[in-house]
């Protein structure tokens, strides 16, 4: 009797965790597709659904975006509530469904450019796709900067400053977490003669941030 019972629980464990998987495939899908175009233009609400149906019928990965060129869909992870894609080949698109302390979902959206050093945007929205002001301060370049490295020079660092006042960042969204990673991109603009002195003073560690009593927090 009790072996019976332990299957029994061990069997509606299951039936609910692959419902809440099944919701969660069916928001994430749903969330991505009813997107305002505004906030991933080079893809249409029907281009979106497209992409999503060939993807989970295993027809495919990719359409053809509004200029002819190929998007890819890189992630639908249904379980974590993440979409990853390769709108054009210079530009991609991450949405995340995060969740506040109360619970409440945001969708968090990365918008990033490589054109052609990569930088990043990220928007806050509700489920119905109004603007949330739950701030991220975008890391400026400067933060990548080992200070003891550069004491460690004969280079002065307010010269140092001004090579990095252009800061290219780009970000992602870890998956599972929510975290956001931030990392820097910034050499890649500079000249040959200024990247051979600044690349060695520069931490290559991507910045990690994280959503804690709703704030977003940089973790070590």
């Amino acid at each position: 009797m009790k072996e019976q019972k332990k299957r029994n629980r061990w069997f509606v464990l299951c039936g609910v965790m692959l419902c809440n998987q099944f919701i969660a495939a069916q928001n994430i899908e749903k969330l991505y597709v009813a997107m305002p175009d505004v906030l991933n233009p080079t893809l249409s609400k029907q281009n979106r659904l497209e992409l999503v149906e060939y993807y989970k019928s295993g027809h495919g990965d990719s359409i053809a975006n509004r200029f002819g060129k190929s998007a890819h869909l890189l992630t639908l992870d249904s379980l974590n509530s993440f979409v990853q894609v390769k709108n054009t080949s210079s530009s991609s698109f991450a949405m995340k469904v995060l969740r506040l302390d109360d619970n409440k979902p945001v969708l968090g959206v990365i918008r990033t450019v490589c054109a052609p050093v990569c930088q990043s945007v990220i928007e806050f929205y509700d489920t119905t796709w109004k603007p949330m002001p739950l701030q991220f301060i975008l890391p400026k370049a400067i933060e990548w900067v080992n200070k003891t490295k550069v004491d460690s020079t004969d280079l002065d660092m307010h010269w140092v400053e001004s090579v990095l006042r252009n800061s290219f960042v780009s970000l992602s969204f870890d998956s599972v977490t929510g975290a956001i990673i931030a990392k820097n991109n910034s050499t890649d603009f500079m000249s040959d003669e200024d990247r051979k002195l600044i690349a060695p003073l520069l931490d290559d560690k991507a910045i990690r941030f994280e959503l804690q009593n709703n704030r977003w927090q940089r973790k070590p």
